[in-house]
């Protein structure tokens, strides 16, 4: 089995490129480490709780038909003394600016720089049944003295990888599921009949000549 591929559009490779932009000024105006992660954290609750789960929240931050005034009056009154004052600065900047869409690209991509500050990397592992706490474990292990890195291991359960796991790290995926193993049986099945077609074809068409 191969990892899905997510067909991206212009708008989605902007936000994307927006996100790395301003989840490195959102890091770099937090000097301290523990804050720096305080600070997504937050910006993480905030995308699941807020704009995932109040879809009229989210509809009204990043409409641009809405006064900037609105939006940032919504704000205060949602998040002031709820939320740290660095990322309540942020996000009035991020609204002032009108790239509110933005949000999400911004807070997935300021958790995989503040991992590579840390020194960190997040490894997903698939399967089809649950792993155990113990080979987990034993993975992870394996994973940092392969990687220098410290690993945050996310553990997700996928009927469709049949058997064995699939593992991403970072943007590479490592597949070892009975699934890829058929796919990679199927292709090879597949090019041998197609060599054997052109070869008897080659074959056929040499003989004609022969007889012309």
């Amino acid at each position: 089995m191969s990892e899905p591929v997510r067909q991206m559009t212009v708008f989605d490779s902007a936000r994307e490129r927006l996100g790395v932009e301003y989840a490195r000024a959102l890091l770099g105006a937090v000097a301290a480490p523990d804050q720096a992660a305080t600070v997504v954290a937050e910006l993480e609750a905030f995308v699941l709780e807020v704009l995932d789960r109040a879809p009229g929240v989210a509809a009204l931050l990043e409409s641009l038909r809405v006064p900037v005034a609105v939006q940032l009056a919504a704000l205060d009154k949602t998040l002031a003394g709820r939320v740290s004052a660095p990322l309540l600065t942020f996000l009035k900047v991020v609204c002032r600016r009108r790239r509110f869409d933005c949000l999400r690209a911004i807070a997935r991509e300021a958790r995989t720089q503040l991992r590579a500050q840390q020194g960190r990397v997040e490894v997903l592992l698939r399967s089809a049944t649950p792993l155990d706490d113990a080979l987990c474990a034993r993975i992870s292990q394996r994973l940092e003295a392969l990687l220098g890195q410290r690993v945050d291991l996310v553990k997700e359960q996928d009927p469709a990888v049949i058997g064995g796991v699939v593992m991403r790290v970072g943007d590479t995926v490592y597949d070892a599921s009975v699934a890829r193993s058929l796919e990679r049986l199927r292709q090879t099945a597949a090019d041998a009949v197609a060599q054997a077609a052109r070869e008897s074809l080659n074959l056929f068409a040499t003989a004609l000549e022969s007889k012309a």
